[in-house]
């Protein structure tokens, strides 16, 4: 029999390492929708005080 654990060790290496990736692009996504809206909340706010 061959021994297999480091190919399958490997393999999990590659899924978490794109796992990462994608979450790590995910959370920057999100950031960049996040500041917007809070700019836009800020923007308003500061009409708001104007009036």
């Amino acid at each position: 029999m061959r021994n297999t654990a480091g190919a399958t060790a490997v393999e999990y290496a590659i899924i978490a390492s794109v796992v990462s990736v994608a979450a790590l692009g995910a959370f920057i996504s999100v950031g960049e929708q996040s500041e917007e809206n809070m700019n836009s909340v800020a923007d308003k706010y500061a009409e708001a005080q104007t009036k």
